[in-house]
């Protein structure tokens, strides 16, 4: 008797994260990510003033899968795993309220952002929802991370699991080739294809099609919005920018985009100026130039400094990078600022007041643009913090998701049976593009089971 694979959409389905697919073949059961619903946490919470500070809240909600025995305190846990696919919140922010008797499977680089990521800061509410703690005392995983790297493959009961890396906006993210008894599927979480590394991607759309899969399920994110730019212009726009401008740079973008902080690094020694990073990324960098494949900048190089305000108490964290690195305030860098480029996000502009930018300096927005209410009225208050400051707002930034017609000839090179996509908020528009594919394009719909 042939047993059948079946999905459950909880997460990810008209909208851009939040990916939580469950995957049930026979006696074995698998989650294909885990990830935080930011969009529609917004919807209720106003985080710190109020936020959701247990499970049960989000279930209430129907943010959190209502399955029993998946979350603290089973006794033995109804789900197999979790293959996380990279280390972005919205797809592993959830996995804080699992139990954690249930493997997280992840690439090493993933688990290192991870762990670096709850050291630093927390994914859960409070601490009975920690992956992972770091204090004077305590340096400790609470959850059981299974790590693997290209060219691994794993069962998990039946299902048997190929990872293949892709390029994306973090190091270290995955697409996965899953096969059961009955069926393959291919998954490729984020990814794109005018990045830096788009070999990799490249090579797990070769796979994928080698697999001949069923069904393969897809990242849509830039079916509206699509801007048709690389890591190589932002370098080359950045590095004209900067050489014209005769003030301080700042530079915003995701702490986490390493490839765009080593363009950032690159620019700046290309125009003799040192970069200011922050905390949290000089405790990140900190740990990946550990990993021999990531080629990190190392933060006690002359030309990197740290910057930052002072403070009364320092998190074990944070004397770990001040025990190697020296601490650079707003008024050390002010008398300097024509030699620096500094990296800063919005909750960053107070700092910014002690370095006094001069006239000619210059603020670089090099991240993806507003797309709600809320990130239209933080952009709004950034430009009027750029205009108490004197700072010209630029825009320079490629998408860390792949362009619709990249997809289409991806989705065409692998010609699976069946198409389903997610982490977009029109899929309608997504099947209507793709409509003319010899793949059937099936819209999957949340909390309802689909057999495959």
């Amino acid at each position: 008797m042939i047993t059948l694979t079946e999905l459950t959409f909880y997460g990810g389905v008209g909208e851009i994260g939040g990916n939580k697919i469950l995957l049930d073949h026979g006696e074995n059961k698998i989650f294909l990510d885990f990830g935080k619903n930011f969009g529609k946490e917004k919807a209720y919470y106003d985080e710190p003033y109020l936020a959701a500070r247990e499970e049960y809240h989000l279930l209430n909600l129907g943010l959190l899968p209502k399955i029993d025995g998946i979350y603290k305190g089973v006794e033995e846990p109804d789900i197999d795993g979790v293959l996380v696919t990279h280390p972005h919140l919205d797809h592993w922010g959830y996995t804080c309220f699992l139990d954690n008797n249930i493997p997280l499977y992840c690439g090493e680089g993933t688990k290192m952002i991870i762990v670096n990521y709850e050291q630093s800061s927390s994914a859960g509410p409070s601490k009975d929802y920690y992956l992972a703690n770091l204090t004077k005392n305590i340096d400790e995983e609470y959850k059981d991370f299974r790590t693997f790297r290209t060219g691994d493959r794993f069962n998990i009961g039946d299902i048997n699991v190929e990872p293949v890396h892709v390029d994306h906006s973090v190091p270290a993210a995955y697409g996965y080739i899953i096969r059961t008894s009955s069926e393959t599927i291919a998954y490729t979480g984020d990814f794109r294809l005018h990045g830096p590394k788009s070999d990799m991607s490249e090579e797990f759309i070769e796979k994928a099609s080698r697999a001949d899969p069923d069904l393969l399920i897809t990242e849509g994110t830039n079916i509206t919005g699509g801007h048709i730019s690389s890591e190589a212009e932002v370098e080359e726009k950045m590095d004209s920018l900067i050489g014209e401008t005769p003030g301080i740079v700042v530079v915003s973008f995701s702490q986490r985009n390493i490839d765009r902080l080593k363009s950032v690094y690159k620019v700046a020694k290309n125009n003799d100026r040192k970069l200011a990073i922050s905390m949290k990324q000089a405790f990140l960098l900190k740990e990946l130039r550990n990993d021999p494949h990531l080629d990190i900048f190392d933060i006690r190089q002359d030309d990197v400094m740290v910057f930052g305000s002072e403070k009364s108490r320092r998190n074990e964290w944070e004397k770990r990078v001040l025990n190697e690195v020296e601490f650079w305030k707003g008024e050390d860098i002010s008398p300097i600022q024509d030699e620096v480029v500094l990296t800063a996000t919005y909750h960053d502009m107070n700092d910014l007041m002690n370095v006094d930018p001069v006239s000619g300096s210059v603020f670089i927005s090099s991240q993806s643009e507003a797309f709600d209410e809320e990130g239209e009225i933080q952009h709004e208050k950034l430009l009027n913090w750029c205009e108490h400051y004197g700072l010209p707002h630029y825009q320079i930034h490629t998408s860390g998701h792949v362009l619709p017609h990249q997809l289409k000839d991806a989705i065409e090179k692998i010609n699976p049976d069946e198409v389903m996509p997610v982490h977009t908020n029109r899929p309608k528009l997504f099947k209507r593009y793709m409509d003319d594919l010899e793949a059937e394009i099936v819209l999957p719909k949340v909390n309802k089971c689909t057999k495959l």
